[in-house]
């Protein structure tokens, strides 16, 4: 209820800030058009002037590019610089990074015009991005006078400089000012260039906290922007009352009668509707609540209830539900009971030895359609049978994903010894090597033998420097200085650990002269619950999480821990049950490819198997606290397709 008041003041006030003022309509005159947007991104106003270069490389012969260059060597200062500039846009045209920026190496943005600076700041942009440089390549866009020669460029090159510097935002998990940038030149691209630059658009606002949606909306003017923001606000408020957002998108839709969004509503949000008119009044919850994994069912169970209530006390119509006991009896026998009951939807069961017996029996068509708790392997399963789970695979798979992102080429694994850290670094190191990445080694542990330090060192190659110390010893005859040092060719670390093996290893990282080198870990690593002290040991380490464990005060999560006693072991099997609960509603939105579910769990999406997909929160620990970061995302091509060739 609170998140939904304060997205309902946003928008009160939103609409204050929008009144006192009429709308921006963009002219058919290109210059006119940009300026209208300036407010999103500021920059120093002067007049244009023509530019006095306006070549494209997209329409350029590689065969002139030797040409150029020994003219170049004759030419004056200027000339000689526009044709070096033209002969590297081309090689960076054709992937020649190397000597696309030795090409450029004489010049400086200092010394030249405003025209030329900026199409030499693009190039090195561009180059540093492609070895993965993406902050420096930021850090080339964003100087005065690059920023200031913008605004004298010619609209083609504003625009690929706007999509170059949201793509690098984009990487850099700066989803906001990415989003400033698409918006920036959306009025200057074709339609079908607009198509993709929205999906952009909606792609990065999904990526930004709810909260972050509404406090930027406070300090905005640009119509188009708040609209925006407004827009993916609604989106990822009311998961579990779909009336309520009902209210809300018909609300935005009376308040941005010719807003770019409103055309084709995006998150399956045109789609909501259909969801009311086709959800199951009575629902059958599967869930062992005896026995061996009763733990983890009434955690589950609890959960969804809790969901439940909190949608039923906004408001929320809410089903029928009926619980069976999946330990008590076949669970064969137990689902057709529930279909016998009257049941629409069955959610469950929990374990996959379960959810496998009963494709055995329905091996083409679930009578009902069925949310399972849990994955099990296969590539093609019955119609009507979702399978939701927490799966540390998902997670491996994740950081392989957000590791490319970074530009990272070089792997090393940790991982516990046994069947489960198997599972996990072979998930892991399928995703990497299709991703084009190199697993480069790997080392195991045994907690049990508490045998870290004797294989990490193996693996960073120190016992090596230690041999090449003692044989030089043997020849000089005395103790030389010496610092021993590690491997060089690795950019990153995947570590597969629980909390206590974490805080075990972090430090002989460290320890090991390794302790600059990125480590990236699943949600394993964390306990789930804030403990500085014993979490300093963890300093550092990247992980993925469910949203659930970095919101402590959200109103559901606080109901549990003050309700039920020990909560705090069983947090992420509450965040399943709440998630449970919430896609219920959205199953076939999902199915049709209608959006996401931004639950506990993370952001849900189904693939085309039926299987629900999960993207985690990215956080680090600092002094001992889990903060989180945006996820990053992959890079792209500087412009919409056909924009450099259109303008």
């Amino acid at each position: 209820m609170m998140k939904t008041r304060l997205i309902t003041t946003a928008l009160c006030c939103a609409v204050l800030a929008a009144c006192s003022s009429p709308p921006s309509q963009p002219t058919q005159n290109d210059n006119q058009r940009l300026q209208t947007y300036r407010d999103i991104r500021p920059q120093p106003q002067r007049p244009r002037v023509p530019a006095k270069d306006t070549f494209n490389p997209a329409l350029a012969d590689s065969t002139q590019v030797e040409e150029w260059l020994a003219a170049a060597e004759s030419a004056d200062p200027e000339d000689a610089a526009g044709l070096l500039l033209r002969a590297s846009e081309v090689l960076l045209r054709d992937g020649e990074l190397a000597r696309a920026d030795d090409v450029v190496s004489p010049l400086s943005t200092e010394e030249l015009p405003p025209e030329q600076a900026l199409r030499l700041a693009m190039i090195r942009a561009r180059v540093h991005r492609g070895h993965g440089e993406f902050s420096e390549a930021l850090d080339q866009l964003s100087t005065p006078i690059v920023e200031g020669a913008v605004l004298e460029a010619p609209i083609r090159t504003q625009l690929q400089f706007s999509q170059l510097r949201a793509s690098l935002f984009a990487i850099e998990g700066d989803h906001l000012s990415a989003v400033q940038e698409w918006i920036f030149i959306d009025p200057l691209l074709t339609p079908v260039q607009q198509s993709h630059n929205r999906e952009a658009i909606w792609a990065s606002l999904m990526q930004i906290p709810t909260q972050t949606l509404i406090d930027r909306l406070a300090s905005i003017s640009n119509r188009d922007y708040m609209g925006w923001l407004e827009l993916a606000s609604i989106a990822k408020d009311n998961q579990g009352d779909i009336e309520a957002q009902i209210r809300q998108r018909n609300a935005w839709l009376s308040r941005w009668p010719t807003h770019p969004a409103r055309k084709d509503l995006p998150g399956g949000l045109g789609e909501l509707d259909a969801l009311i008119v086709e959800r199951p009044n009575k629902i059958g919850l599967l869930l062992p609540v005896t026995g061996r994994y009763s733990v983890f069912g009434k955690a589950i169970r609890d959960g969804f209830f809790a969901a439940y209530h909190d949608a039923r006390s906004q408001g929320a119509q809410v089903p029928v539900i009926q619980l069976y006991d999946s330990a008590s009896q076949n669970i064969t026998e137990l689902y057709q009971q529930a279909q016998t009951d009257g049941n629409e939807l069955i959610i469950g069961p929990l374990r996959k030895g379960l959810v496998s017996d009963l494709t055995a029996v329905h091996n083409k068509v679930m009578p009902l359609p069925t949310l399972a708790l849990n994955r099990i392997d296969g590539t093609a399963f019955p119609s009507g049978l979702y399978q939701f789970g927490l799966n540390p695979e998902d997670e491996a798979i994740q950081i392989a994903d957000i590791a490319q992102q970074k530009g990272f080429k070089r792997a090393l694994l940790i991982t516990p010894e046994g069947d489960w850290g198997n599972k996990v670094a072979e998930a892991f190191s399928q995703r990497w090597q299709s991703l084009g990445g190199t697993v480069v080694t790997s080392a195991n542990f045994d907690a049990r033998q508490n045998n870290y330090s004797k294989n990490i060192k193996q693996v960073l190659q120190l016992d090596r420097s230690e041999r090449r110390r003692q044989r030089l010893q043997q020849v000089i005859g005395k103790r030389p200085h010496f610092e021993p040092y590690r491997r060089t060719d690795i950019d990153f670390i995947f570590l597969v650990a629980r909390p206590n093996e974490g805080r075990a290893v972090m430090p002989l990282l460290a320890y090991h002269y390794a302790g600059d080198i990125p480590v990236f870990a699943t949600s394993h690593i964390y306990h789930g619950n804030t403990d500085p002290s014993r979490d300093q040991d963890i300093n550092g380490v990247y992980f993925v999480d469910i949203p659930w464990v970095f919101n402590p005060d959200s109103a559901i999560r606080r109901n549990i821990r003050e309700g039920l006693r020990g909560s705090d072991a069983y947090q992420r099997m509450y965040a399943l049950g709440v998630d449970s609960f919430r896609l219920h509603l959205r199953l076939k939105q999902l199915r049709h490819g209608g959006g996401q579910v931004f639950g506990e769990t993370g952001t849900l999406s189904l693939n085309d198997l039926g299987q629900i997909e999960r993207e985690l929160t990215l956080a680090h620990i600092a002094e001992g606290r889990a903060q989180t970061d945006m996820v990053p995302r992959k890079a792209e091509s500087d412009l919409p397709a056909g924009a450099a060739a259109t303008r």
